[in-house]
């Protein structure tokens, strides 16, 4: 009986063992290039925040695999703990450190924008949750360039901007220190990226123009949507 009741006790041992022990809990997922696009998804960052805006740190990081081809790359976390997370999958280019200007990115549920993750993904524990195709594409970012600089003893003040896309112009108001805002008629118009324009001539009658900031706002479209960006100068 001895024996028999340790061989028991030993097999209720291996079961609850075995019944203990913990299923990974893995978000995985595919990034593919949207059609029409070129570039590589191969060894993006995929990163997990878990603010809808994808401010502060990742709270988790990986890299998209090696597939051998540039249009599709999986991507696994393991160890995730369970929640509600953002995903955002990016390639920086640029090499500046964030989501800009010509870099590949795509975001779970949406359209990558600045301040904008997407739809929300749930991690259970102990579960594996397919978060299925990430589209990406190249991000585009308009950036606005402007300079000022006075002349005649300082009564004369000029400005001169550039695009780094093509624009259609619809307003630029100059805003200078102490005075009421100004439009400059001569503005509006098709905008070439990477010409530079200028508004110049700008003066108080022969009297000292203001110095310090001065804000430059521009509107008008860009891609089929409209902008109204401030530049201080």
């Amino acid at each position: 009986m001895l024996k028999r009741s340790v061989l028991i006790a030993l097999i209720a041992v291996a079961v609850t063992t075995f019944l203990s022990c913990d299923t990974a809990t893995i978000l995985m997922g595919k990034l593919i290039l949207q059609t029409g696009q070129t570039g590589d998804v191969q060894n993006c960052k995929v990163q997990l925040f878990v603010s809808q805006d994808l401010t502060g740190n990742p709270v988790k990081e990986v890299g998209s695999e090696q597939s051998g081809d540039m249009t599709r790359s999986p991507f696994e976390f393991t160890e995730v703990l369970p929640g509600y997370y953002y995903l955002l999958a990016w390639k920086d280019l640029s090499g500046d450190g964030t989501v800009s200007d010509g870099d590949i990115v795509g975001i779970h549920g949406g359209t990558y924008r600045h301040g904008y993750g997407g739809s929300q993904v749930t991690v259970v524990d102990g579960k594996t949750t397919d978060v299925g195709e990430i589209v990406m594409m190249i991000y585009k970012e308009l950036i606005i360039t402007a300079a000022g600089s006075r002349s005649q003893g300082g009564t004369v003040t000029d400005f001169t901007y550039s695009f780094n896309y093509d624009v259609t112009l619809t307003s630029l108001t100059l805003n200078f220190p102490g005075f009421d805002p100004i439009a400059d008629p001569d503005a509006p118009g098709a905008k070439m990226a990477g010409t530079t324009y200028n508004s110049s001539g700008w003066n108080a009658g022969g009297q000292p123009m203001p110095t310090g900031a001065h804000t430059l706002n521009f509107v008008g479209t860009w891609d089929g949507v409209a902008f109204a960006v401030d530049v201080i100068v």
